[in-house]
């Protein structure tokens, strides 16, 4: 299957099976805690109207008013047990994907985090969905049983789950260990304990949804928190379509110069790339994590720019948070160009 940007529909030619193994038990057991109101989770599905939402909660909760919450348990099951197996029963015009329970579970939690959080806690998401991120992040790398990473945000995780942990870690490729163990593990370890238990069971399921079950796609899952937690602090961090629209022309021309000096000599083509430049503060490193978020290949193309008066290895803290977020974004990409690229910020972070 060719790579797609997220949301897209793939390859018409693209036939997948979906894979019964079990997930659905351990995906519902994740989000039973949790309940989302009708038009919640037709949003979080993302790709069903309300009306079939409707439809899917009379069937799977008869007798259910409509206006209760309705519990995602029983709603994952009958979308397990009903629709997945055969493409052709899918809703809509969104072509039939075989990660698709696992995604949508992952956006059923990232509501409920956005719904838990976005009012308490709107003067520090950026610390939080950097959390969520990291979260994210070492989901993808664990290969350990789930109860430990639900312990991960305890005040005293288990034993076996710090252990587990700096497993995770060394799975991870040798470039990245220094901004694992120096930047993203402090944070973890210093949010312990501040999180009441079921926020803290929150925080954790929702990373194992995202990174671990629909680990092919976590920025998508992640980026609806962000959007969420930004339009709720008014941050103006979001990039507009004129930006999305920008990057993707300088990819486009990058792509375009790329093709013509492969066939000419240096003399004759100008192989400089283009960047698009943003401000090197916590607005800029979060709009860049919202670019690579919606345009995977954005990272190739984007640069900072260094405020008076500092150098451009210099790091104030209050954008520490939106530069851990953008190195998350980059490292949650599966793609080696973009792990050199946040392994060699964060060197550079450090004055090396």
């Amino acid at each position: 299957m060719a790579a797609t940007l997220p949301g897209t529909l793939p390859s018409a030619n693209y036939k997948p099976t979906y894979r019964s193994n079990g997930a659905c038990d351990d995906l519902a057991a994740l989000v039973a805690p949790y309940s989302l109101s009708r038009a919640q989770l037709a949003e979080a599905t993302g790709i069903a109207d309300e009306a079939t939402v409707n439809s899917w909660v009379e069937q799977c909760c008869p007798g259910l008013a409509a206006d209760v919450p309705v519990p995602l348990e029983p709603v994952l099951r009958y979308l397990d047990e009903t629709y997945l197996p055969d493409p052709a029963n899918w809703p809509g015009t969104n072509a039939y994907d075989e990660f698709v329970l696992e995604n949508i579970a992952a956006r059923m939690l990232a509501s409920v985090v956005a719904d838990t959080f976005g009012t308490d806690r709107s003067g520090d998401y950026r610390e939080l969905l950097a959390l969520a991120a990291t979260l994210v992040l070492i989901a993808r790398f664990w290969d350990a049983p789930e109860e430990a990473f639900l312990t991960m945000l305890n005040a005293e995780p288990t034993a076996d789950a710090e252990e587990y942990l700096q497993e995770a870690i060394e799975t991870a490729p040798e470039s990245l260990h220094p901004l694992l163990a120096e930047l993203l593990l402090p944070a973890l370890r210093k949010a312990r304990g501040t999180f009441t238990a079921p926020e803290a069971q929150l925080l954790t399921g929702y990373a194992l949804a995202a990174g671990r079950y629909a680990g092919e796609h976590p920025h998508e899952t992640l980026h609806s928190i962000h959007v969420a937690f930004a339009a709720a602090a008014q941050s103006g961090a979001l990039p507009d379509a004129d930006l999305i629209r920008r990057v993707e022309e300088v990819l486009k021309a990058d792509f375009s110069a790329g093709r013509t000096g492969a066939g000419t000599s240096a003399t004759e083509a100008n192989s400089e790339p283009h960047s698009v430049v943003l401000p090197g503060n916590q607005d800029g490193y979060e709009t860049a994590a919202h670019l690579i978020a919606a345009l995977p290949q954005a990272h190739d193309v984007i640069a900072f720019s260094t405020l008076p008066g500092e150098g451009i290895d210099a790091l104030a803290d209050d954008r520490r948070a939106a530069f851990t977020l953008y190195l998350c974004y980059l490292m949650l990409g599966d793609d080696e160009s973009s792990e050199e690229r946040a392994a060699e910020l964060y060197r550079a972070n450090r004055g090396e």
